[in-house]
């Protein structure tokens, strides 16, 4: 499984004629944990940021660099049930992770994806200082699709 931590800052390399456009920033998924692309900055001053969609990237071996088959194009406005992994106003990372009766289990650290990117698969949560040093963090799997929130994540 790879993880978002591992993903954001990558190199974003335009396929076809080997120029970085980038490194990667952000993550963007549906409220079913779909990727549906990632979000790309020119460099990390920069305030520009592009958007390239999963269906015209990969994850390329060499480097473990994010390879485009298409220009980055301008962010589509954000539309309801989609979320990012680190930008506000709904993001993954630090939500609470709830439980059924609505109680705060946990505060979510890190994401797994799917092999190929496609998909989130777990959670990696912490449940405070003092546990993590003791009993470490805990990662969650989602054997059916994630059920995100605009304040908390529910996983089942």
């Amino acid at each position: 499984m790879r993880t978002f931590s591992f993903l954001k800052g990558r190199r974003a390399v335009h396929a076809a004629s080997q120029k970085s456009i980038g490194r990667v920033q952000d993550v963007v998924a549906d409220s079913k944990g779909n990727v549906l692309g990632f979000i790309i900055s020119e460099n990390k001053l920069s305030f520009r940021k592009k958007f390239v969609p999963f269906a015209s990237a990969e994850m390329g071996s060499r480097d473990s660099v994010l390879l485009c088959s298409c220009k980055p194009y301008k962010i589509p406005s954000r539309k309801e049930g989609t979320f990012t992994m680190i930008q506000h106003p709904s993001c993954i990372v630090r939500q609470a992770l709830l439980s059924k009766e609505g109680h705060t289990e946990a505060v979510v650290e890190d994401v797994y994806f799917s092999h190929d990117w496609g998909r989130i698969v777990a959670v990696e949560v912490t449940k405070g200082l003092f546990s993590d040093w003791t009993d470490g963090r805990s990662l969650i799997y989602s054997h059916e699709p994630l059920n995100i929130g605009k304040q908390a994540l529910f996983v089942r």
